[in-house]
């Protein structure tokens, strides 16, 4: 029989107990999701596993199987792939002529093929369906009516895009909701592609005189923000692992050059933000961004049957309790080998099952995600701010 955990007394005014309708087991759902779905709305949810969700590590499988649960019937849970014949392929949602050559050929090569393609095929099917886009590396929280999509479905709402922020103009690309046909979300698209054309990896895609400005961007501004990771790449290294962040950031500075958009308005006035730390990386904060994956990792995997007044049981608590009451969700990285210190999504990589094992913390973050709700009604937003760096300028013109 599956447990049941109660909300602490201290915590009842912050969440409640809700009733989950999808009553089929973790097999029935993942087979769902190998099933090829038609769009039929705007409520999709997008994600990419280049070999199919069957090939996914158990626990992203275990993270979309909750998306399932959490978001019920109104919302159709995607994750497409390139596996020849494949139902859910890439190009069965995608028109080939919206994404890069190499990615067609399959020519792509470096070890970040895999995030790449992701990156390729988020603006394509933002804009030709709508909906979100997330990383299969996401534990939601918080349903996504919730964080975003209410406001941007809202008629009297001046939002069509919602993205977390970092800092400046520097988004956290792995959650980007829009509008279909959103006039932003094409010409990101536009620009990100545009760059890679002639490439079949991310080495170089700096050079062009587009992104060249990412030239000079250090570690500096991230650590001043208290975004604390141990990189052991050169900042050009991960600018170009990050390219389409810094697309984002090239088209905030675009005003209207002549065709009657402008990006830098579009981004101040018609894009929704929240606080990427707050609310996508509750963990980092509570436990520190320095060693956070091995951290987090030994804290989830604490058996709660220890002395709930030892250090470690304090401190496995307070991190659970933590992202169950104020985090729409935790994003769980690799690191992609860009830092010194091992990422949680590694370590649970190389040990299948511990994200939900039987009697740990982490079977109690698995199982409030799902059926605890927050009473809190809003999440934490930032402002948008303007860019330093004005320019009239096309999207395509150096």
């Amino acid at each position: 029989m599956a447990p049941t955990f109660d909300i602490p007394k201290e915590l009842q005014a912050d969440l409640t107990l809700v009733d989950i309708t999808d009553k089929r087991t973790n097999e029935e759902i993942l087979d769902s999701l190998i099933q090829y779905v038609p769009v039929i709305s705007e409520k999709n949810v997008w994600a990419y596993w280049h070999a199919g969700v069957e090939a996914m590590p158990q626990w992203c499988q275990h993270n979309v199987i909750d998306w399932v649960r959490i978001l019920g019937s109104e919302w159709t849970v995607r994750i497409l792939d390139t596996v020849p014949a494949s139902p859910n392929h890439v190009l069965n949602f995608v028109s080939a002529d919206l994404l890069p050559e190499t990615f067609i050929k399959g020519t792509m090569n470096g070890p970040y093929t895999g995030q790449h393609s992701a990156d390729f095929i988020r603006g394509a099917l933002l804009y030709t369906h709508g909906g979100v886009n997330m990383d299969v590396g996401c534990i939601l929280i918080r349903h996504l009516d919730r964080i975003c999509w209410n406001e941007l479905e809202d008629p009297h709402s001046p939002y069509q895009v919602a993205v977390p922020i970092m800092f400046g103009q520097t988004i956290a690309n792995h959650f980007v909701a829009a509008r279909r046909g959103d006039p932003f979300i094409r010409r990101w698209h536009q620009l990100f592609t545009h760059i890679w054309r002639g490439h079949n990896s991310h080495k170089g895609i700096s050079d062009d005189p587009l992104i060249a400005f990412s030239k000079e961007i250090g570690f500096e501004r991230a650590s001043e923000a208290n975004f604390t990771w141990d990189f052991k790449v050169s900042p050009l290294t991960l600018m170009e692992y990050i390219a389409q962040v810094v697309c984002w950031q090239r088209l905030c500075m675009l005003e209207d050059a002549g065709d009657g958009f402008s990006c830098s308005d579009y981004w101040q006035k018609h894009i929704l933000y929240w606080d990427v730390q707050a609310e996508n990386w509750g963990g980092e904060m509570t436990v520190g961004f320095d060693g956070a994956g091995q951290k987090m990792y030994d804290l989830l995997s604490l058996k709660r049957d220890i002395d709930p007044e030892s250090e470690a049981y304090k401190k496995a608590s307070e991190l659970v309790w933590r992202l169950l009451t104020k985090s729409s969700m935790q994003k769980i990285t690799h690191g992609k080998n860009l830092t010194h210190s091992v990422h949680l999504g590694t370590l649970w990589d190389e040990n299948p099952g511990k994200d939900c094992e039987e009697g740990t913390f982490g079977e109690l973050l698995r199982y409030g995600a799902v059926r605890f709700k927050q009473t809190r009604e809003t999440i934490v937003r930032k402002e948008a701010i303007k860019a330093k760096v004005l320019l009239k300028k096309g999207v395509l013109e150096p």
